[in-house]
């Protein structure tokens, strides 16, 4: 560390020779994914990951603990496949649809009609399906 005393007698201290790099105990990146829970309806799904990073539970789950924690693993896959598309374009999940819900997905490079994320089918899934898998398997 130096110290420095500028003209008006204050002193400035300058950090020189000690940076370094500190890894928290847990995964940053999942530290801010907001998840709501509200009453879907007729939607049939468990929740939804729209591209913003939030996950919208289905109230209808909120009584099964184990069925819950499936979904969060599942919904988090998604939100790691958005911000990788932002991270590097062409590598993760991303989709534009109009007011009549006509669009398209892009997932890793390859476009998908829209309708195929609406009805949970894309290649997208494989990791999230995954994800749930290897949360029961650990929690056997």
């Amino acid at each position: 560390m130096v110290v420095i005393k500028d003209n008006h007698g204050l002193i400035k201290n300058f950090l020189t020779t000690m940076a370094f790099k500190i890894n928290p105990p847990f995964d940053l990146n999942k530290m801010n994914t907001s998840v709501f829970e509200r009453n879907m309806g007729d939607d049939p799904v468990y929740a939804r990951t729209p591209k913003n990073g939030v996950i919208i539970l289905n109230e209808d789950i909120l009584d099964d603990p184990v069925e819950m924690q499936k979904t969060l693993a599942h919904e988090q896959v998604h939100v790691d496949q958005y911000k990788s598309e932002i991270k590097n374009p062409g590598s993760g999940l991303d989709y534009e649809v109009d007011s009549e819900g006509a669009g398209k997905v892009m997932f890793k490079g390859k476009e998908y009609d829209y309708s195929v994320m609406q009805a949970g089918k894309g290649p997208w899934e494989k990791d999230a399906q995954l994800a749930e898998k290897k949360l029961m398997q650990n929690n056997k």
